[in-house]
């Protein structure tokens, strides 16, 4: 009987209370990373849809071309550390859109310019 006693092999209350406590603290932090992940999907699907709905105001069913409007010419630009290329005539054009965006059941319009640099036709590019 004394050699019974003496035998303490084997997890005690406590072990057994902290191992628990540890699982429930690593189940509870992947349940919070799981919302997380999740909250962030629906957020990158509905940046996407508003990228796919100002895309589709910028480039019109039909291969229809965009009204681009002029904001401002005779621009010049240089390249290089030390103006080595330089492209003088460069237009700065825009076209403004509007996308109808559906964010937590709520629809709303919103616009958005879009910019862009052309080259004009009347001068070339030139080498200083």
């Amino acid at each position: 009987m004394k050699h019974i006693f003496k035998n303490r092999q084997g997890e005690t209350i406590v072990e057994v209370l902290v191992s628990f406590l540890l699982l429930m603290i690593f189940t509870s932090m992947f349940v919070v990373s799981l919302r997380y992940a999740r909250a962030m999907s629906q957020k990158a699907e509905s940046l996407r849809e508003t990228a796919y709905a100002f895309c589709a105001g910028l480039y019109p069913a039909n291969n229809a071309a965009p009204k681009w409007e002029k904001e401002q010419d005779e621009l010049a630009f240089s390249f290089g550390d030390y103006g080595e290329f330089t492209v003088n005539g460069v237009e700065l054009d825009s076209v403004e859109t509007r996308a109808e965006v559906t964010e937590n059941g709520q629809k709303t319009t919103e616009q958005h310019k879009f910019y862009r640099y052309s080259k004009s036709t009347a001068e070339g590019t030139t080498n200083p």
